[in-house]
């Protein structure tokens, strides 16, 4: 997917979160949209994910739709590398009969960013196996959109916020994208570091 400008709306808040006792809803809310931003704006650099259209921090006018409550317990363990997320992408999309993977590509933020693109067709039985696989390894669906030639959900595992994007347009080759980015302070500098270089590959 082609980005120039992007904007990522917040995930609603994980249990790694309530750990802060401290820092109020808002606050917490306000640190995460940063980092979130940042990351989207390293992202847009590389024209990785589609542009503010889709991204749009304004759940009305973007489309966003919040998924049902889960009975799902928020995720608890360790905060997953961007090793082992990229593993769970790999499990995911091979469960659903998709990829394989196109080319990795490298970003200046290594351990705050975890690709997975591939240029194929995925059907609706696939797109939900997709989902659900993810939800079985402890990712938890927070918000869908459907518009004409694009899909997406957002989820959440820890730290990790994860966009999954498919487009499939007459004319051009259909294009999967599963983009996660952890949201930590470490993670925080990282994005400002490599927006500040020019967002260009490493």
């Amino acid at each position: 997917m082609r980005g120039t400008e992007s904007t990522v709306e917040p995930e609603p808040e994980t249990a790694s979160d309530e750990a802060n006792g401290a820092e109020t809803g808002a606050e917490r809310g306000t640190r995460n949209r940063k980092r979130l931003k940042a990351a989207a704006v390293v992202l847009a650099g590389l024209g990785f994910i589609v542009g503010g259209s889709l991204l749009d921090p304004d759940p009305e006018p973007s489309g966003w739709v919040a998924e049902p409550a889960s009975s799902q317990s928020p995720y608890s363990g360790p905060e997953p590398t961007s090793e082992q997320v990229t593993a769970d992408f790999e499990a995911a999309t091979t469960a659903a009969g998709l990829g394989p993977a196109a080319s990795p590509r490298s970003f200046m933020a290594p351990g705050c960013l975890a690709p997975w693109e591939s240029y194929e067709h995925v059907s609706d039985a696939q797109w939900a196996a997709l989902r659900d696989n993810l939800t079985s390894r402890q990712w938890q669906l927070t918000q869908h959109l459907k518009r004409p030639h694009t899909v997406a959900s957002s989820l959440t595992k820890g730290t990790w916020h994860l966009m999954v994007v498919h487009e499939d347009r007459p004319g051009s080759r259909g294009h999967l994208s599963l983009m996660a980015v952890n949201s930590t302070p470490a993670c925080e500098e990282a994005f400002k570091k490599a927006q500040a270089a020019g967002t260009q590959p490493a």
